[in-house]
């Protein structure tokens, strides 16, 4: 049955049903560009002088709609915040002083600059790209905007990520959806996010349970975040953002993300938010680089790297294509081109000075892309479990203060401090498939007098670019030692055997990599 529909002379819709607000929003979204008309009186515009978050109340015109009393305040973070009286972002909320009142559909809508993004297109084209690929990231299209009369050219009008999104996104969770989180400003999940909107226990225990998979052994990680975490569409997410070079996502900088916990499983999906930065350095790899605590997790499981290159792969072929990224921009640049149309022809070249250079950035990106994806090994055979390796070639570094090192090829090795604050090893290197692996030695020790930094103290075993905790000192029988790690990829490990002391001595034998 239809809601009831209230209008005033202006044509604002107070409620409708379900079924006309999505057909009143696919149409802004996928129609014509618009011109966004903000008029504020000027109360409102020295209370946004004063404080640039707070609602401030005006006016806005879009197309044939005209809304009374309608809720501005600015947006934007350290490199697009500008202030109102400059081309300011702006967050407009159409209901919040006539509860139920909707435009297209929508009770919210941000409208952004783009002031770091020159072509104009690049939310517009990712948030193309990530719905084709299965996740629901929000709608957007371009407008024209203008403040008091004041012509401030092209916005990105932007969904918001509330509720009625959910409702859209997720149709299966039916009215009442679980959490979704706000990610904070290049803060990972161990901050206290904000929650935006669902109906989840308001308590973060979903957040709590995701960090904890996170934080589980390398070993028994996967089922853990199998449990919490969409573990698909995360990798999608991944492959997409590192494709893009969106270096200020989730997965590179901790950034510009949302959480929604879905109420019927309890998993994870992350979405983007401002995608406004990509394809900037075509060269950068995909490898690595990753920061987000949920990406460096997933990624160090065996296996992992492993399926995010076939998603990178299958990807390339479909959303990630050349013939793909680039009919999506002639669409996005078409709709731009008709709606500047009437403007002299040095203004529309000012409007979007960047665009037609994204053509050349995607080739650029995405042939860097397939280069590294032809070039990425394959992996290497598992190690069964149990199986063992004597590392060989033990090569002598003394890193500060003076000592004694042999390496005798049928002996134990012996490291010596003869001054304080000597830091001396021997190292060898393999090259190992992804596993779980323990370095193991048996070591004796005498007089050593322990000295302790950021990687350990006395006597141990460890990795190059770890710490341990383990560690002898004084005077010990042989004692077995042992260092466990995970290799998340497949490549060469260096190991160490090691004297941080101030005196004293240390024999290490029978030296074995295993399986685990």
């Amino acid at each position: 049955m239809l809601g009831v529909i209230l209008a005033t002379g202006g044509g604002w819709i107070a409620r409708a049903d379900r079924a006309s607000e999505d057909a009143a929003a696919a149409a802004l979204f996928a129609g014509p560009v618009l011109t966004w008309e903000i008029l504020l009186p000027e109360e409102s515009l020295v209370a946004l002088r004063r404080d640039a978050r707070s609602y401030a109340r005006g006016r806005l015109r879009v197309g044939d709609q005209d809304l009374p009393d309608v809720a501005f305040h600015l947006k934007g973070s350290a490199g697009s915040k500008r202030p109102v009286d400059d081309k300011p972002s702006w967050t407009v909320d159409i209901n919040r002083f006539h509860p139920g009142r909707t435009l297209f559909g929508q009770t919210k809508f941000h409208l952004n600059n783009s002031v770091q993004d020159g072509s104009y297109l690049n939310q517009n084209l990712a948030s193309r790209i990530y719905r084709a690929a299965g996740i629901p990231a929000t709608r957007s299209t371009h407008g024209l905007i203008t403040i008091n009369g004041r012509d401030l050219g092209i916005c990105v009008v932007v969904e918001t990520y509330d509720e009625r999104y959910l409702r859209r996104a997720f149709p299966e969770e039916g009215h009442r959806p679980g959490n979704l989180y706000e990610g904070a400003f290049v803060g990972d999940i161990e901050r206290n996010l904000e929650r935006d909107a669902g109906f989840g226990p308001n308590d973060r225990a979903d957040l709590r349970q995701l960090r904890a998979a996170t934080d589980a052994p390398v070993t028994d990680r996967l089922a853990g975040m199998e449990q919490i975490l969409d573990v698909d569409r995360f990798l999608t997410l991944t492959a997409i953002q590192l494709t893009l070079d969106d270096w200020d996502g989730y997965v590179r900088n901790r950034n510009n993300y949302r959480i929604h916990f879905r109420r019927r499983d309890g998993r994870a999906v992350f979405l983007p938010s401002g995608v406004d930065q990509l394809l900037g350095h075509p060269e950068a790899p995909v490898r690595d680089g990753w920061r987000g605590r949920v990406a460096t997790a997933l990624l160090a499981i065996p296996g992992a790297q492993l399926q995010l290159r076939h998603r990178l792969q299958e990807l390339s072929h479909t959303v990630l294509s050349e013939s793909f990224l680039t009919n999506q921009m002639a669409q996005l640049q078409t709709r731009l081109d008709a709606a500047v149309a009437s403007r002299p022809a040095v203004d529309r070249a000012s409007l979007f000075p960047d665009r037609y250079q994204h053509f050349n950035r995607v080739h650029n990106r995405l042939q860097n892309v397939a280069r590294e994806l032809a070039n990425w090994p394959d992996p290497l055979p598992p190690w069964p479990p149990g199986k063992s390796v004597a590392p060989t070639g033990w090569q002598t570094y003394v890193q500060f203060g003076q000592a004694d090192v042999l390496t005798p090829t049928n002996a134990p090795i012996h490291l010596r401090a003869r001054t304080n604050g000597t830091i001396a090893s021997v190292r060898s290197s393999l090259t190992v498939p992804a596993g779980a692996y323990q370095l193991t030695a048996r070591a004796r020790t005498r007089g050593v007098i322990a000295v302790r930094d950021q990687f350990g103290s006395g006597a141990g075993v460890r990795l190059t670019g770890t710490s341990r905790t383990a560690a002898l000192a004084g005077d010990t029988d042989w004692t077995p030692v042992h260092f466990d790690f995970q290799s998340a990829d497949d490549g060469p490990v260096e190991f160490i055997l090691e004297l941080r002391a101030d005196a004293g001595e240390v024999w290490f034998d029978s030296v074995m990599l295993r399986a685990r």
